[in-house]
Parts: C-alpha cells; sequence; structure tokens
C-alpha cells in the first residue's frame, strides 16, 4: 500500500530547512564560551585551594577540560560541549569542598593554637612559682625551651593570620610536641 506524501507548501519547505540549518550551526562551532568558563572555574577551584583540598574534584575538572579539547581537536563539538560543562561543574564543585574544607581546618587551628597557648601559660606560672623543684641548669633549660615555644607560638598565630594553613598546622604539631615534654618535665 502506497500513501500518497502531503503536499508541503514552499513556505513549509523553508521554514524547516531553516530550522536544520539552526540546529546543525549550533554545533558547526567550538564552545568557546563554556571552555573558557570551565578554564576559569579551575583557576579559582585552585586559588581557593582545591589542590590541597579537594585534589580528586579538581583532577576530574581538568581531564574534562582535557577531553572537550581533545573533542574540539576533533571537531565533535557536542561532545566538546558537554565536557566543557562537566568540567565547569566539577571545578565549582572543587572550589566549594576546598572552601568547606579550609573552613574546617580554620576552626581546627583557632582550637589548637588556643590550647597551645593555655599549656604554655600553664608551664609558665610553674617555671614562676618555682613548683618544679628542678635544678638551675635544669630550670635554665626549662625558661629556654619556653622562650622557643612562645616564639613558635608566635609563628604559628603570624601563619594563621596570613591564611597560611599548612605552615600553621605543621607549627602547631611541633608546638604540641614540645609542650607535652616541657610540662612533663615541669609536672612530672
Amino acid at each position: 500500500m502506497h500513501l500518497p506524501l502531503p503536499r508541503v507548501s514552499t513556505a513549509a519547505w523553508l521554514c524547516a530547512v531553516l530550522t536544520a540549518a539552526l540546529a546543525a550551526a549550533g554545533c558547526t562551532e567550538p564552545p568557546q564560551r563554556e571552555l573558557d568558563q570551565a578554564q576559569a572555574a579551575i583557576e579559582v577551584a585552585v586559588s581557593a585551594g582545591a589542590e590541597r583540598f579537594a585534589g580528586e574534584s579538581l583532577t576530574g575538572a581538568r581531564t574534562a577540560l582535557m577531553q572537550a579539547r581533545d573533542a574540539v581537536n576533533q571537531r565533535d563539538y557536542r561532545l566538546a560541549l558537554s565536557h566543557a560543562l562537566d568540567s565547569r561543574e566539577k571545578a565549582q564543585a572543587a572550589a566549594r569542598a576546598a572552601a568547606d574544607a579550609r573552613s574546617v581546618l580554620r576552626e581546627q587551628l583557632e582550637r589548637a593554637l588556643t590550647a597551645a597557648a593555655a599549656r604554655l601559660e600553664r608551664a609558665r606560672g610553674v617555671l614562676e612559682d618555682g613548683r618544679a623543684g628542678l635544678t638551675r641548669a635544669r630550670l635554665r633549660r626549662a625558661r629556654a625551651t619556653e622562650a622557643k615555644l612562645t616564639a613558635a607560638l608566635q609563628e604559628a598565630r603570624a601563619a594563621f593570620e596570613a591564611q597560611d594553613y599548612a605552615k600553621a598546622q605543621t607549627v602547631v604539631a611541633g608546638l604540641e610536641k614540645a609542650l607535652d615534654s616541657l610540662l612533663a618535665e615541669l609536672e612530672g
């Protein structure tokens, strides 16, 4: 059975051809705007500390951007668009994760600095009261250690204020160990 095709007016035919041409035109050029947005989102994520705090998400964003560029080189602009959008989304997620992790680290460091300052003050109190019962030589060493720990606490605070959390964290870790030793010597 053969059905006759409906007659199509010239205007309808022209409209269909234009619609198809416009649809095809959307895929004839690389998605440069989206590629640029993905690159910018990656740069924002890096500046937010994503390399340290959200490395996996950042790597995913970079990989997706590389895939988008490869797709552009192969002239598969739809795939390039998809990868560019994926890259941007992953980079934004990495930036959010990094900001959240930095906030948590900041809070932890604030608590650690406060605790270290309190413990150092406790050691000073023992040294001032003379309750330690140390020989003069050991007392002199303990006071020298207290002075070094005071300097280390100041260094950790300065790094914290400069938002160099990695340095602050390293200094605080060493400070805590040294404070443990000093207090053990003074109180034990």
